[in-house]
């Protein structure tokens, strides 16, 4: 009886340790399963819908500025000589009543970030050849292409915004680690015109992805990133030579970029200001034609 006992207990025992080992290896697996209610960074922008998916989450954060309102790219001139409003005299002007932003204000890098983030990740994919041949996401080779040059514009509208009220800005083009040493130094502002050339070159590449006007016409075409180049292009030229010689421009009176070195002299890469103003007059006329 008690051999037979002692069967029954061993028994028993090595089932329930079966058993555990099956649940917990069971409970490894599944831990180690990426979590179904969201998709892992590496795992994304696989096909063209994710592509496009992102995009359209960085136009409802750019274009309402433009479009969301009937005066469009001009939404800025409102409160000029230009043209008038209803409240054409903000509240905040008032005696006693001047206010200041509650928050950063315009100094932010959220969008630069999120659309630096999509080519970190779709570019690679995409490859370096603008026709495509080493693409690996999986859609339509012209939407994808098509989607990558609208990032392209939408990261130069932001940027155009941010030049528009700072002049001189930091120009990243990569999505930064959250490390002081590193936001501290790519956080110093190159020349406002060096910003300008930039996002032109934002545009430069927009233009060639892009497909023209046989769009459904709610999105970014070729035309649109024309036209915001020659738009970009005549305020940068016409800033350079109203302002010329002032502290609005590099190496006028004043300029802070001189603060630190008031012998250093800021090169122009045409070569002059003068240059600088001829050039980017000459790239309006050529996208608006």
């Amino acid at each position: 009886y008690n051999n037979k006992m002692k069967k029954i207990y061993l028994y028993t025992i090595l089932l329930f340790s079966s058993l555990f080992c099956t649940i917990l290896i069971s409970c490894n697996d599944f831990l180690d399963r990426e979590p179904l209610s969201s998709i892992a960074p590496e795992s994304y922008f696989e096909n063209e819908d994710q592509v496009t998916a992102y995009v359209n989450e960085i136009y409802d954060r750019v274009m309402p500025k433009y479009s969301g309102n009937s005066y469009g790219l001009y939404e800025t001139d409102k409160d000029t000589d230009n043209q008038i409003k209803a409240d054409a005299v903000p509240a905040k002007y008032d005696k006693g009543v001047w206010k200041v932003e509650q928050s950063g204000g315009a100094w932010s890098f959220e969008t630069i970030y999120r659309c630096n983030y999509f080519f970190s990740m779709v570019n690679p994919r995409f490859g370096e050849s603008l026709d495509g041949s080493s693409n690996t996401i999986e859609g339509e080779l012209a939407s994808i292409r098509h989607s990558i040059g609208e990032m392209y514009v939408l990261r130069a509208l932001t940027y155009f915004e941010l030049y528009q009220a700072f002049g001189d800005y930091p120009i990243i083009t990569e999505p930064l680690a959250d490390n002081m040493v590193i936001l501290t130094e790519a956080s110093k502002r190159s020349p406002r015109n060096e910003v300008a050339r930039f996002m032109l070159s934002d545009l430069d590449r927009a233009i060639e992805l892009l497909n023209g006007k046989n769009m459904e016409t709610t999105r970014i075409n070729r035309d649109v990133a024309l036209l915001i180049k020659s738009r970009i292009a005549l305020f940068e030229g016409s800033w350079l030579k109203n302002f010329k010689g002032t502290a609005f421009v590099p190496n006028g009176e004043g300029w802070p970029g001189k603060l630190k070195d008031y012998n250093a002299n800021y090169q122009y890469p045409s070569g002059s200001i003068d240059n600088e103003i001829k050039w980017f007059l000459e790239q309006a006329v050529i996208a608006s034609k």
